[in-house]
């Protein structure tokens, strides 16, 4: 690290942070944020700064000779940038330059309902945020650094899969970002906020306040439920809280994520300028290291270049990191298993479902048939559940399905799930609308599916019960029919090499 003060007639006018390494002859200099900090900076008065500039930058390369800099994190909205480059421009000194889109929220310039309101729709907020306050108490709370653990686990939990370059829960990086939340006082406080629901935190935001610029660093959630969009939720909020403190910039931080875009209204841009002494050791360095930006720049920019490495090749890695482990060897297996269903399936693909209907009023009654709702406070509060279903109970509430079950079993297997608006297939990807006032009943048993009838036909103004059984299912078949259901529709779906072709009849 090297930290150089430039004195005027015995005044500090600049600061210049700086860290440094050698490789051989070759001195690489960086600001002391590289690999964390998005923006850093010269700190110096504008007047003085190309001095300070030039004073420093001069007497770096007349003691180290070979000298390559890697200046990251300048806005392109302040004076270095201009002022680095007017100074490169003066002494010759070949650079390049490698500019990094940042959207931001103009707070003063919005009319904040007007801005929801859009922004809402087109992140269907509305759905989300009414799904999860039917189903639980949910709160925006401020939180402190005793949380940072659970921050920590969110963020492993939801990247565990994934290629996460962001390094914020390594370890070295781990205690930096804790030691951050211990500052207090300056004009730079960190600001941790927790969605929760029934006390349970499903997404994080850890920011920095400077002034009246709010920077939202990292944002996370609980990956489980990531259909609710927990993460848009809280940022929402957080923008709303932003806007009643009188901040003027709600950054979103660099890069090329489609939601920043979808929040912004204004865009900066930060710069990386790299440039080096005249010496042909510096020369080459500057060149390799300028080519590799411009390659990694061109790659962040096309989104499906990024997701496939965030997504897959993670994925990838994942199963080679675990598949010996012995505590997550099945996770790692049942993924690979995941992979081949889905290539099966590309090949060659051959069902037939058939779905069921009957009057309600047709439906058996029976005197014990009693169920519990099963609500998201339910799955919360039950381990096994919590644990290893609840995406899969989100995913069906946030579709409108209830879940139901015997009060004194709560296996997730055990569930059944009604929908009051679609018959939904999803081995085939097969959807129906209801016109007139029906329910689909899912997940049920030869052996239970008279006292889910009978519980259905007591709760529900439904005047249609349906279900659906796949063609092969012999035993579900004869019990169906037992009860009196007819058939409406068969659905077939045949798929050879990736082109498929549903028929109903």
């Amino acid at each position: 690290m090297e930290i150089i003060t430039v004195l005027d007639n015995e005044e500090i006018i600049a600061f210049f942070p700086f860290m440094y390494d050698k490789k051989g002859w070759l001195y690489k200099y960086s600001f002391i944020g590289f690999g964390q900090a998005n923006y850093m900076n010269f700190i110096g008065y504008d007047h003085s700064l190309g001095l300070a500039i030039e004073f420093v930058i001069d007497d770096i390369i007349s003691k180290r000779k070979h000298v390559l800099f890697n200046m990251h994190g300048l806005l392109n909205s302040c004076a270095t940038p201009g002022t680095l480059e007017a100074y490169l421009r003066k002494k010759n000194i070949s650079f390049s330059t490698h500019c990094v889109i940042t959207p931001f929220i103009n707070l003063d310039k919005i009319q904040m309902d007007e801005y929801l309101k859009k922004r809402q729709r087109l992140h269907r907020l509305n759905r989300g945020e009414k799904k999860l306050l039917e189903n639980a108490d949910m709160e925006v709370l401020k939180i402190g650094a005793e949380k940072m653990d659970v921050i920590f686990q969110l963020h492993e939990k939801r990247w565990k899969k994934k290629h996460d370059t962001s390094g914020f829960t390594n370890q070295k990086e781990k205690n930096f970002f804790r030691s951050l939340t211990q500052l207090h006082g300056g004009p730079v406080n960190i600001e941790l906020d927790g969605l929760y629901i029934d006390d349970k935190m499903i997404a994080f935001n850890y920011g920095f306040r400077c002034r009246e610029r709010y920077v939202s660093y990292v944002l996370g959630f609980d990956d489980d439920f990531e259909i609710f969009s927990p993460g848009k939720i809280l940022e929402k909020e957080k923008i709303l809280q932003c806007s009643k403190k009188k901040n003027s910039i709600f950054d979103l931080s660099i890069g090329y994520e489609a939601y920043k875009f979808e929040l912004n209204t204004d865009v900066d841009f930060t710069i990386k300028m790299i440039f080096s002494s005249r010496t042909l050791i510096a020369r080459t360095a500057r060149s390799v290291i300028s080519m590799k930006e411009r390659v990694i720049h061109r790659i962040k920019q096309n989104q499906k270049i990024v997701l496939y490495k965030r997504n897959k090749i993670g994925k990838m890695l994942f199963v080679l990191k675990n598949i010996l482990k012995a505590e997550k060897s099945k996770e790692a297996w049942n993924e690979i298993s995941s992979f081949l269903l889905k290539i099966k399936k590309f090949l060659f693909e051959w069902e037939r479902y058939r779905i069921y209907e009957m009057p309600r009023k047709n439906g058996p009654e029976i005197e014990n048939d009693s169920f519990v709702a099963l609500s998201l406070k339910n799955a919360i509060q039950n381990d096994e559940i919590g644990k290893y279903h609840m995406k899969k109970i989100c995913t069906k509430i946030y579709g409108a399905y209830k879940g139901y079950y015997k009060s004194n079993n709560l296996p997730f297997e055990s569930v059944f799930w009604i929908n009051e608006r679609v018959i939904r297939i999803n081995e085939i990807s097969f959807l129906k609308n209801f016109k007139k006032r029906s329910v689909f009943i899912e997940n049920w048993k030869p052996e239970n599916l008279r006292e889910i009838c009978s519980f259905v036909k007591k709760q529900n103004k439904a005047n249609t019960m349906f279900i659906c059984v796949k063609e092969n299912s012999k035993k579900k078949i004869i019990a169906v029919e037992s009860l009196g259901f007819t058939i409406d529709e068969r659905v077939f779906k045949r798929t050879i090499f990736g082109f498929s072709k549903t028929i109903i009849y």
